[in-house]
């Protein structure tokens, strides 16, 4: 699923676009997104990121989120290719959903969803995750994970802020010190960042509105690495399943 640097490509990528633009027409190809048609008319008046979803603000005061779960892709130009869901006209191009495995949704917002935590890329993160971590036994890979806590952030991009910060991706939230916290913090906001910069990581399915991959994925440090010497101290990289997801690490460097 794209994490917080695949979604802010997009989002910056659609503002240069569609910002300012009015829908022209809405097909919808798969019934599943049709909830949203009559929404999405009139003139895009916003895009902004919200942990990994897109919400757009049309005009009238329309909302739509949008997550694209895990093969989701959203491509400008003439044709979509395989696997189109939705195509969004506007005066000068055509926006598609494409989906393979049709797991993308379009919704409104309902006021039901539990609320995002905090974004890594703004406010006072190390603060807030030193107090909010409280004395919590979930390993601190599945706290960060948590959107509940922080927002935007996945297994990928969370293996690599734990390895930059030297911390043990199966030890207790609740047991990081201030200091350690500020170590986390800092790595995330270098990570994600330097991660925008690079358009994400394309392990498989990523793409950016123009259909180029990401550039991240030469960058990684230790997820998917397994059995191959930590950058630092040689060691080979051990991979664990943590909540059923792959989590890779230094034995060695990671305490």
């Amino acid at each position: 699923m794209p994490e917080l640097p695949e979604v802010e490509t997009l989002r910056r990528q659609l503002e240069e676009v569609i910002l300012g633009q009015g829908v022209s027409k809405v097909e919808v190809l798969d019934p599943k997104l049709s909830g949203v048609q009559g929404v999405l008319k009139g003139e895009v008046q916003g895009v902004e990121r919200e942990g990994k979803l897109l919400a757009f603000s049309i005009e009238g005061g329309k909302r739509v989120l949008l997550s694209l779960r895990m093969t989701g892709r959203l491509l400008w130009g003439e044709d979509g290719g395989k696997y189109v869901r939705l195509v969004i006209h506007f005066p000068h191009g055509r926006l598609h959903l494409v989906d393979p495995r049709r797991f993308a949704t379009l919704s409104l917002p309902d006021g039901r969803s539990a609320p995002l935590g905090v974004d890594p890329l703004e406010g006072n993160l190390p603060s807030f995750l030193a107090q909010r971590s409280g004395d919590r036994r979930a390993p601190v890979k599945t706290f960060l994970m948590d959107q509940r806590h922080v927002a935007g952030i996945g297994n990928i991009y969370a293996s690599e802020i734990l390895y930059a910060a030297g911390v043990h991706p199966l030890r207790p939230a609740g047991s990081l010190t201030a200091e350690e916290w500020e170590g986390v913090a800092h790595a995330a906001r270098a990570i994600l960042e330097d991660a925008i910069r690079l358009r994400g990581t394309t392990i498989s399915d990523w793409r950016d509105l123009y259909g180029r991959p990401g550039e991240y994925q030469d960058r990684l440090r230790v997820y998917g690495r397994k059995g191959e010497p930590c950058p630092r101290c040689g060691t080979p990289i051990e991979r664990v399943t943590l909540s059923g997801r792959g989590t890779y690490f230094c034995p060695r460097c990671q305490n």
